[in-house]
């Protein structure tokens, strides 16, 4: 979606308000596009470009020190869940026609430049802000952008550069804080299990492309979301990748340890259960709505369904489109599901509006499930598709 847009013709209703009122600002409602719809580069370059000027600026976290794990080593060091056997990430490339990473999961038109993008596992809090930062700025919808002045005589233009623009502005920057916030406190959240294993003995052989992180006392022989603990442990089990270029300062207190990235795009992919129900940024917010729903009308058709991968939070930068980076991106979570996790099936959501995403998704075999979250509260969730896609062995090479 476009960011709003003010005109001539309403300049003298914001002027007015504005000057009556104390710019209590009620916060857009981001549940859908910021969070939980997979769609695909939704805002222009021109208006995510008018929208960073009207934000605030976050500088460089001091002290802080990235856990990234390479992916195509994460890959290389995990075996397959069905026999043990192991596949090489260079033939995995192959087998899904890949062609727009390298061996070593490096973006293949970078290489030759000085800035190299690589595929990384995020595994720790500190590797969690710049992804956060390009899923606003993809998804993000509540900025409010100026029209062109042009046929504004000079008093106008004095009143809207003296009062409307500067409250514009603030706008923007508090609802950009406020979504960054709770953009990056959801990927805490959802990754939770999965940070836990930071700086423990564990960390040196830990399988970065488990299912689920839980604790060993869990009975995990049971996909039924309906288990508590198997649902809660799935909640907080998300694998986030980041297709990123890391940063090491000149004057970094790491010791020269990369402690910032430019990310140019990212995809998560976790286990959910198949009700068609959009995911909230907080699990804990999922497991609220699900118990409203089993004590409404609609209850009687949640029969506690198993948990299957789904894809989520698919994020590019318009930068860095028409690169196949998406397609690989889908691609590579299908082969983490397919062959880590042991899985035949994987959902997500889509908004139907995105003609990008819905080409990606069908040009890679996504079909519509047919059913939809119609709780009575749900509001547009009911026109959000929910597709799935059959997940085919790729005859391996052992």
């Amino acid at each position: 979606m476009k960011p709003v847009v003010i005109n001539k013709v309403v300049v003298i209703i914001c002027i007015t308000t504005l000057l009556s009122s104390t710019l209590a600002f009620t916060p857009p409602d981001r549940r859908f596009p910021t969070i939980t719809s997979s769609t695909f580069c939704r805002n222009d370059l021109e208006s995510l470009q008018h929208r960073r000027r009207n934000r605030i600026h976050y500088q460089q976290r001091p002290c802080s020190s990235l856990n990234l794990v390479p992916f195509s080593e994460a890959w290389n060091n995990a075996n397959n869940v069905d026999d043990g056997t192991h596949q090489s990430f260079s033939t995995l490339l192959n087998n899904i026609d890949c062609q727009s990473l390298d061996s070593d999961g490096i973006l293949m038109s970078s290489i030759e430049k000085k800035k190299q993008y690589r595929l990384y596992i995020a595994t720790d809090v500190d590797d969690l802000p710049p992804i956060a930062k390009l899923t606003l700025d993809v998804f993000d919808v509540s900025a409010i952008a100026m029209s062109s002045a042009v046929d504004w005589n000079a008093v106008e233009a004095a009143l809207v550069g003296s009062v409307v623009a500067p409250a514009v502005g603030a706008y923007n920057a508090w609802a950009y804080s406020v979504g960054y916030t709770e953009v990056l406190s959801g990927l805490r959240s959802r990754m939770r299990n999965r940070i836990s294993k930071i700086g423990s003995e564990e960390t040196k052989w830990t399988d970065w492309l488990a299912p689920l992180v839980m604790p060993d006392n869990i009975d995990t022989s049971s996909n039924n979301s309906g288990d508590k603990s198997l649902q809660d442990a799935a909640s907080r089990s998300s694998l986030i990748l980041a297709l990123a270029q890391t940063i090491t300062p000149l004057d970094s207190c790491q010791g020269g340890k990369e402690t910032d990235m430019e990310v140019i795009a990212s995809i998560e992919l976790r286990l959910q259960p198949t009700d068609a129900k959009i995911p909230f940024s907080q699990p804990w917010l999922d497991v609220i709505e699900r118990k409203l729903v089993r004590f409404t009308m609609f209850g009687k058709s949640i029969d506690n369904p198993p948990l299957s991968p789904y894809l989520c939070n698919l994020c590019i930068s318009p930068n860095y489109t028409r690169l196949g980076i998406g397609r690989a991106l889908c691609r590579i979570v299908e082969a983490i599901a397919r062959d880590k996790w042991s899985y035949s099936q994987i959902y997500l959501h889509v908004d139907p509006a995105n003609d990008a995403a819905i080409q990606l998704y069908d040009k890679e075999g996504y079909v519509d499930v047919g059913s939809r979250w119609n709780a009575i509260w749900a509001g547009g969730a009911s026109e959000i598709s929910y597709l799935v896609k059959v997940l085919r062995t790729t005859g391996l090479e052992q």
